[in-house]
C-alpha cells in the first residue's frame, strides 16, 4: 500500500474536487455526480489509458506512483474546468489509443524509465481525458450541475489510476513481472483493436 500521508493527501484531493451539491444526497446535483462518474465507463479510450498508466505507475514503483496520482490529478481537475471555456482541437480517442499502445509497450519491456518519462504520459491523458469529459451545453443548465458532472468524471478516473497502480504495484515482483508485461500487452491490443474499429467505420459510415 502507499504511505498514509499520500493516501491522505488523495482523499483530501478528491474531496476539493467535489462542488458541496454533489455530497447532498438526494439533490439534483447528485445526479448529474453520478452521471459524471459513470461517464468514462462508456469510453473506451479512456478506460485503455487509464488501465496502461496504471500499470505501468506500478511497475516502476512507490515512487513514481506517489508523482505520478497527484500530478494526473491535478491535471485532469485543471482540464476539466477548461472544458467550461474551450473545446479541444483534437479527436480524443485518436490521442488516447495510441498513448496507450505505447505504454503498454513501455510495460512489456520492463524499461527502469526516468519519473519524467512517466509524468508526461500521466499529464497527456489526464489533459486528453479532462477536455473530453465536457458536459452538453444545454441552455438554462446550472453550474452547480456542471461542476458535479465534472467531479464525478475526475473522482471515477482518480479512483480507477489509483486502484490499478495500487494493483499492478502488488504484481509487479510476482512471476519475475511477468504478469504485468502480459497485461500491459493485452492493453496494446486493446488499443489497437479499438483503433482499427474506428479506422474501419470511418471508412465505411
Amino acid at each position: 500500500m502507499i504511505n498514509l500521508p499520500i493516501r491522505n493527501l488523495l482523499i483530501i484531493l478528491i474531496g476539493f474536487l467535489l462542488p458541496m451539491n454533489a455530497w447532498a444526497i438526494g439533490s439534483p446535483s447528485t445526479s448529474f455526480f453520478m452521471k459524471g462518474f459513470y461517464h468514462p465507463m462508456m469510453v473506451p479510450a479512456h478506460l485503455i489509458v487509464l488501465f496502461a498508466l496504471g500499470l505501468l505507475s506500478g511497475q516502476q514503483g512507490r515512487k513514481t506512483i506517489r508523482f505520478v496520482l497527484p500530478a494526473f490529478i491535478i491535471v485532469l481537475l485543471a482540464s476539466l474546468i477548461m472544458t467550461r471555456y474551450q473545446s479541444p482541437p483534437w479527436n480524443a480517442e485518436w490521442v488516447l489509443l495510441p498513448l496507450a499502445g505505447i505504454t503498454g509497450i513501455l510495460i512489456v519491456f520492463k524499461w527502469d524509465m526516468v519519473i519524467i518519462l512517466s509524468l508526461m504520459i500521466a499529464c497527456l491523458a489526464a489533459v486528453v481525458i479532462g477536455m473530453d469529459s465536457a458536459v452538453p451545453r444545454i441552455p438554462g443548465l446550472q453550474s452547480a450541475k456542471i461542476y458535479a458532472h465534472l467531479a464525478g468524471s475526475s473522482v471515477f478516473s482518480s479512483l480507477l489510476l489509483l486502484v490499478i497502480s495500487l494493483i499492478a504495484l502488488t504484481l509487479r515482483n510476482v512471476l519475475d513481472g511477468v504478469i504485468l508485461r502480459i497485461l500491459g500487452a493485452w492493453s496494446t491490443a486493446g488499443a489497437v483493436l479499438v483503433i482499427t474499429l474506428l479506422f474501419v467505420t470511418n471508412l465505411n459510415p
